[in-house]
């Protein structure tokens, strides 16, 4: 039996003892179960007309399940992005799909997104919690689809639109000294230092080199094809090899016959790496396994045997400069620079899409140099100055 109770808000009614939402949206009948609670039952009537205001545009709603629109996007992004962003995509929303509250996008709001990216940060990984930066990109892709979303018509609005980012405080990779590559190379062993060689002397970053083939080796020019489709900016671009760098891609190429497939192979892991690894991959770990998240544990344990501090920090304690992998690339771009290189060739041998990054490294060096010079200035010396 209804109840008509002139007290009760527009839009209720009350059936027996429970209140049910009753009324008419944009043409459509709303009507649902709200609660017994009158102060519960008004709250979500109040919130349900909220939610399909914003949600809706014309006829387009966000009733749309997550997983469904994940597999669509991802199913068009690779046709337009290199498999690399792809991969990186999927697993954003795997972290997405695992933590967040909701499994369709009307459930979505800042609120949610909030509180993924609380459990997000409390997670644990090798080297500590999860990073703001590796969070804000998981909220990024998501945000991404829903974009994407509205595009294809396939929703009326993206619910986490304008959402502010973490606080992400980067810090700056700094370029590596002469004598810390050389006590870096010394206290690696031959397999990891003909590594961390190619990656001084090429200026690659960590996966364009890891995903290196022998196919990408001009062995008649000597030069390195690095593929547009692992490359940073999407194009393709060709790095001269120097004599020492040939001889350890010779060396390289005469074990690759010896190679057998790691212990890799038997554990979980995607099924794309596993198609994508063969024996014509030109470096690989001392299992021969791929090269990815595990380079760094190897640099990082090399640079302690070696006693490379590996942050440097400013008067508050706080990390302004670090060595990383990237630093391998920071010293190769330093020495093509000191070398006199010509700011667009580095540009080119860089990968960079402006040049205006490249002449940051350019600026950073000669104040570096700047500070060396004023050092050593030996104006009045033995002159004390009294209060």
């Amino acid at each position: 039996m209804v109840r008509k109770n002139p007290e009760l808000p527009s839009g209720m009614i009350k059936r027996g003892r429970v209140y049910y939402s009753h009324f008419r949206f944009r043409g459509k009948s709303i009507r649902g179960r709200l609660s017994p609670d009158l102060s519960v039952a008004k709250a979500m009537l109040t919130d349900l007309r909220h939610r399909l205001y914003r949600n809706s545009i014309g006829d387009i709603s966000n009733d749309y399940e997550l997983e469904k629109l994940a597999l669509e996007w991802l199913r068009s992004a690779a046709q337009r992005l290199n498999e690399k962003t792809v991969l990186r995509y999927e697993q954003s929303l795997n972290h997405v799909h695992r933590l967040l509250r909701g499994s369709n996008v009307a459930d979505l709001n800042h609120d949610v997104i909030e509180d993924f990216r609380g459990l997000r940060l409390l997670e644990k990984v090798r080297n500590g919690n999860v990073k703001p930066q590796t969070v804000n990109k998981d909220v990024a892709t998501l945000n991404n689809m829903l974009n994407w979303a509205v595009e294809r018509g396939k929703i009326g609005s993206n619910p986490i639109a304008k959402i502010s980012k973490l606080p992400e405080y980067p810090k700056e990779s700094r370029a590596l000294e002469p004598e810390e590559v050389e006590a870096l190379l010394r206290c690696s062993t031959d397999h990891w230092r003909r590594i961390w060689y190619a990656y001084l002397a090429s200026g690659l970053r960590k996966m364009e080199l890891a995903n290196t083939l022998f196919t990408d080796v001009d062995w008649k020019s000597q030069e390195l094809i690095v593929r547009a489709s692992y490359s940073k900016n999407g194009r393709q671009r060709r790095v001269p090899l120097d004599a020492r760098l040939f001889e350890v891609m010779v060396h390289q190429k005469e074990k690759a016959d010896q190679r057998q497939p790691g212990s890799w192979a038997d554990k979980r892991i995607t099924k794309r790496i596993k198609e994508r690894f063969s024996r014509q991959h030109v470096f690989v770990t001392t299992a021969n396994t791929p090269l990815g998240s595990n380079v760094y544990r190897e640099f990082k344990a090399a640079c302690k045997r070696a006693g490379i501090s590996m942050s440097t920090t400013d008067s508050n304690g706080k990390v302004v400069e670090a060595v990383t992998l990237h630093s391998t690339r920071h010293t190769f771009a330093s020495n093509l620079i000191l070398n006199g290189a010509d700011p667009r060739a580095v540009q080119q041998l860089l990968g960079h899409r402006s040049l205006d990054l490249t002449m940051k490294i350019y600026a950073k060096l000669f104040v570096n140099q700047q500070r060396s010079a004023i050092s050593k200035l030996s104006i009045a010396e033995g002159v004390i100055f009294e209060n």
